[in-house]
């Protein structure tokens, strides 16, 4: 097998054939990216100058296709390169309250030749012509609220409840559907067992005829591990008239405060007191209230949250 294939190899006629199979095939080839031909191709549309409470009674078309032509190697440039997207300012047939634009293809040709050789001949636009009719649209403020779940993992604890920012956004529309549009939710979020601070850009939830002033919002959340801390306090007693005394038992509770870890330290009984109110009318127990000063104290409780009392003259 070896020796037949050298053999038919050694051929002259077939290497004869071969080589002029290659150099008919490179001829060809030089043709054919010489040779003029169409392309069609798609080229993004940007509209610029619209002010927010303007909207269209259709959408304007985001893309359209043209056809040119020009030799076939520019024609492959064209396709690997990526063109820019036509902007139309759209500010000067803007100025009424409502009407309709036009935007010609001899416009919108002359921006795209801008971007190609001088050669290549635009054939074609598709659309031909770019339409619609606008309106003035109606605007109201909306609180943005979360939709989903936020939780910190054990031990940690939100020092700032999570929130978005900005908080209010601006719904632009008719009136007709503004009045059922009380409030705009974000994206479904899941964030579970947070234990550090979140910041997450969040989209909006699209509403059915109505436009948002803004796409999407900041989601923050402060998450901080927490610590209690404990200590015994005497009660104090207030408005207790000059001739009597109030007695409580036990005379002293314990309050017990919820920070942030990094500030155990900076927490003391000094901040705090325990009161009881001299009672309005005749009842068997007071209620003991924990007054605190410290900002870093994130929730407090005391123990007994009542105590009994006797009135000495």
């Amino acid at each position: 097998m070896w020796a037949k294939l050298k053999g038919f190899l050694r051929d002259r006629n077939l290497f004869t054939f071969c080589l002029f199979l290659i150099f008919a095939a490179i001829l060809w080839f030089g043709h054919a990216m010489n040779a003029v031909r169409e392309r069609t191709m798609s080229i993004t549309m940007v509209y610029s100058g619209v002010p927010d409470d303007i909207s269209f009674e259709q959408p304007l078309p985001l893309s359209l296709s043209f056809t040119i032509r020009d030799q076939g190697k520019r024609l492959q440039k064209y396709k690997e390169s990526t063109l820019a997207p036509v902007e139309v300012d759209l500010s000067q047939q803007l100025t009424q309250k409502e009407g309709h634009i036009h935007i010609a293809s001899d416009q919108i040709k002359s921006k795209i030749a801008d971007q190609l050789q001088g050669t290549a001949k635009i054939q074609s636009i598709r659309p031909e012509v770019i339409e619609g009719t606008y309106f003035t649209q109606m605007k109201k403020k909306v609180p943005v609220c979360i939709d989903g779940i936020i939780s910190p993992a054990a031990q940690y604890m939100f020092t700032d409840s999570p929130h978005v920012e900005p908080s209010n956004v601006y719904v632009y529309g008719r009136k007709s559907a503004l009045d059922s549009v009380t409030q705009v939710l974000t994206t479904t979020l899941n964030y579970t067992g947070l234990r550090d601070s979140l910041t997450a850009v969040c989209a909006l939830e699209t509403v059915a005829d109505i436009r948002l002033s803004n796409d999407s919002v900041t989601v923050r959340a402060t998450v901080e591990q927490f610590t209690e801390k404990s200590f015994t306090l005497p009660i104090i007693v207030k408005d207790v008239p000059a001739d009597q005394h109030l007695r409580t038992f036990p005379s002293t509770v314990q309050a017990t405060v919820r920070t942030a870890l990094q500030h155990f330290n900076d927490i003391s009984e000094s901040d705090m007191e325990a009161i009881c109110r001299y009672p309005k009318t005749e009842t068997n127990t007071l209620p003991v209230t924990l007054m605190y000063t410290d900002k870093h104290i994130i929730q407090a409780r005391v123990t007994p949250a009542e105590v009994e009392y006797i009135i000495e003259h």
